[in-house]
């Protein structure tokens, strides 16, 4: 046959490969397995013998009892964590087994045998490989016993007496269920027995749950191995009045009772934090300054709410931001929606926005990209509280909590709210004493300026004879010897007259319409007045002034008085410094014109109690101006104030002269409204309105201009973002209908504000008002009133 010698070779390959299967699978039933103790305790049914009788096996487990000592052998029970249990068997003469303790880890290697329905294991060798905490034993019902289900396990068990033996292997109770509870009795040893037990006794058990059948199928003879008497335990005899019913009255009695005390507890709390709180506000009230408030609910607000840190934000009308009340110099946070900030700030923000609290029990769930600087902890819970004073948001109380995570309770939340609102109330009133301080300074000031201005007068007349004589005197003395004495006269005598009509625009009252003022050329008659005090301190100064006039609506001495007290600051703040430099700098960006007065001061020279002196001086004429002064510290830069106004150019803020026609519609006179608390300001639009034909009726609030609406209809009605009473959106939708057109004075250009608001009748005209802008929007307001068919408003009656 062709294809029988391939036939032969694969048959020879074959029997090859089956007999080196069989020695492998030799080699293998001689080697032990390593198998759980579950596993090992398998039977087979219907005999339930052992499914491994004579392996070698690997178990591992940790001892649960002291070892028991048969006629026949010796056991000692392991256990694993999956509750799974085996026994060791040991000779009958042997103390192997003895030097195992409960809690003992063992692995051992041997071989599983079967003896009267147990399954042990015969070990060869004995590991103690760790140390563990000895078993608890299981709690199990007398009946589930029988189900063989525990055993080897150490169990624990309660059953009632029925009968009391003695056998050759030890001594036993039969109680309920058909289990035993066997005491085993070694040979040759006498072992305590059960004769003091009795029939009918309730005992308690802790031991070995194990079986005896010799006989198939191995599925009875369940009983419970004690090591000695001790661990049956009578039970007490039932009482009359049942323990638990006793015991059940007691902790109703206890419950009451705790219930009472903590109720007392919470109430003496309650009525403690209160008065600590009233206290805290009526000294909040009180406070000087905002950083005095900060520090004193920074002292009293972790013993009230218990939190770990306190903070404190104000918004800053001008700067549309919210200042962050620090003792060191902090950046301003912008409330914008559009580009929150991160961290904390960003809870703050929106809990000014929509001026309700705001609750973060767990930052990690917390909607708000909330981050700690580096080196700084991250709070676990924060609660913001917008501070809040007659309707309007004032600013932000932020509370937190590093310590661990916390639900602030509804009355925790009331009274933060309160507090918030108190320290709003405290900073209000702050801000009016501040106004009346001013105005207090004011008068002082008007009255040394008409003791100046007397004190010019008279020096005004000798000085202008001495010039007057000292230029004849230069005239006639030309290529004489004492044509140099002359000039030096000449100029000295100029020099005072500069002076003294510098006095008189520092002390004059200025109740002038704004003007454009060249604020470049300022800044450079400015430099050249202090240049020669400067020279004699050493200070050098580098002017990057701009070459070509940028003009900026407003007052001009008012504007030189403010860059004067930052150049003089800046003056005395390097007199001890080792290099002394100023340098001014200005710069256009976008409409506004910013001026930085940078000086090379070491941090050490540095005297904030003083710079904030002079930020608080100029920061009021600046904000009059729609611009915001501030001071920028940052490491390893010099500091520098940064002066940010409204830009303008002197022909379109130039004044309309007394000829110039109005620009609307002149047929007929025109009304309008003006609610501006500002005094100034609202005597500058109300002449630029009367100006053009319109009659003008001023009030200070809201409420009453919305009064006046009501009884008669404007042409235009001009408010203020800083008007009392109802806030100028509710406003707005109450007086559209009622008014020509509304239009919304802010502080300075808002690009967020007028996309937002400007529409249908409604406008946004910066401060200073520009009488260009307020043309323009006169104008479409006539236009308006004419689509409209508004009804002609004479003599205040619609």
């Amino acid at each position: 046959m062709a294809g029988s010698p391939d036939l032969h070779r694969l048959t020879r390959r074959l029997a090859v490969m089956l007999g080196l299967a069989g020695t492998l699978a030799g080699l293998r039933a001689a080697q032990p397995v390593s198998l759980p103790l579950e596993e090992v305790g398998r039977r087979k049914p219907p005999e339930m013998t052992p499914l491994h009788l004579g392996e070698k096996v690997i178990v591992e487990g940790v001892v649960n009892a002291l070892a028991l000592h048969f006629p026949e052998y010796n056991g000692l029970a392991i256990q694993d964590a999956k509750g799974a249990a085996i026994a060791l068997q040991g000779p009958a003469q042997s103390n192997r087994l003895d030097v195992f303790r409960p809690g003992d880890a063992l692995r051992v290697q041997g071989t599983v045998t079967f003896m009267a329905g147990t399954i042990l294991v015969a070990p060869d060798t004995i590991e103690l490989v760790g140390r563990h905490p000895a078993p608890a034993p299981l709690d199990v019902p007398i009946q589930e016993l029988q189900a063989g289900r525990h055993l080897n396990r150490l169990v624990h068990t309660t059953a009632r007496i029925r009968q009391v033996g003695d056998t050759i292997a030890g001594a036993q109770l039969t109680v309920g269920g058909r289990v035993d509870i066997f005491l085993p009795r070694p040979r040759e040893r006498a072992t305590p027995n059960f004769a003091d037990y009795s029939p009918g006794e309730d005992i308690q058990v802790t031991g070995v749950a194990h079986q005896y059948c010799p006989h198939p199928p191995y599925n009875t003879g369940y009983e419970v191995l004690v090591h000695d008497v001790s661990q049956v335990v009578r039970m007490e005899p039932p009482w009359s009045i049942s323990p638990l019913a006793l015991a059940g009255g007691l902790m109703i009695v206890l419950l009451i009772a705790f219930l009472l005390w903590s109720r007392e507890h919470r109430l003496r709390n309650q009525r403690e934090r209160l008065r600590h709180t009233y206290q805290l506000g009526e000294e909040i009230l009180g406070a000087s300054s905002t950083e005095a408030i900060l520090q004193r609910i920074a002292d009293a607000l972790p013993g009230i709410l218990q939190v770990s840190r306190v903070s404190l934000y104000i918004y800053n009308r001008s700067g549309k931001t919210l200042d962050a009340i620090a003792h060191g110099q902090a950046e301003p946070i912008s409330i914008s929606l559009t580009a929150p900030p991160a961290g904390t700030e960003a809870g703050a923000v929106a809990c000014f926005h929509y001026r309700t609290l705001l609750v973060i029990p767990d930052i990690a769930r917390s909607p708000f990209p909330i981050a700690g600087k580096p080196g700084e902890k991250t709070p676990k819970s924060l609660l913001f509280v917008p501070m809040m004073a007659q309707g309007e948001v004032i600013g932000v109380l932020e509370l937190d909590q590093y310590d661990h995570t916390r639900d602030f309770t509804p009355d925790e939340q009331a009274l933060a709210q309160h507090l918030g609102n108190q320290i709003g109330a405290a900073i209000r009133l702050l801000d009016q004493r501040l106004v009346q301080e001013q105005l207090s300074r004011t008068e002082k000031l008007a009255a040394v300026g008409r003791l100046i201005s007397g004190v010019v007068n008279e020096l005004q007349n000798p000085l202008s004879s001495i010039t007057d004589l000292a230029r004849r005197a230069l005239e006639k003395s030309h290529l004489s010897p004492a044509e140099r004495e002359v000039a030096a006269i000449a100029a000295e005598a100029r020099k005072a007259s500069a002076m003294v009509a510098r006095l008189v625009s520092f002390a004059a009252a200025e109740h002038v319409e704004a003007r454009p003022v060249a604020v470049t050329e300022l800044l450079k008659n400015l430099i050249d007045f202090r240049e020669s005090d400067w020279k004699a301190s050493g200070i050098r100064v580098r002017d990057l002034t701009s070459r070509e006039p940028l003009y900026v609506l407003g007052s001009h001495g008012q504007l030189e008085q403010v860059f004067l007290n930052l150049l003089v600051h800046a003056e005395q703040t390097l007199a001890e410094s080792p290099q002394k430099q100023i340098t001014v700098r200005t710069s256009v960006l976008g409409k506004r014109l910013q001026v930085e007065i940078a000086f090379s001061a070491p941090a050490e020279l540095r005297k904030p109690e003083e710079t904030a002196a002079v930020l608080g001086v100029t920061r009021s004429v600046v904000a009059g101006h729609g611009g915001e002064v501030r001071l920028m510290e940052r490491s390893h830069e010099d500091p520098r104030f940064e002066v940010d106004l409204p830009i303008s150019t002197k022909e379109r803020s130039a004044p309309v002269s007394s000829t110039a026609g109005p620009p609307v519609d002149a047929s007929r006179r025109m009304t309008a409204l003006v609610i501006e608390p500002d005094e100034t300001a609202q005597r500058q639009l109300l002449g630029l309105l009367s100006a053009r034909g319109f009659r003008v009726v001023p009030v200070n609030s809201a409420d009453n201009g919305l009064e006046l609406v009501q009884r008669m209809r404007f042409d235009a009605a001009f408010c203020s973002v800083h008007a009392h009473g109802l806030n100028w959106v509710e406003l707005s939708e109450r007086m559209h209908s009622r008014v020509g057109g509304f239009i919304l004075l802010s502080d300075g250009y808002d690009v967020e504000l007028s996309a937002d608001f400007e529409g249908d009748g409604r406008f946004v005209l910066p401060k200073p008002v520009q009488e260009t802008e307020l043309d323009r929007i006169l104008r479409a307001i006539n236009r308006l009133a004419a689509a409209k068919v508004v009804p002609i408003v004479k003599d205040g009656v619609a």
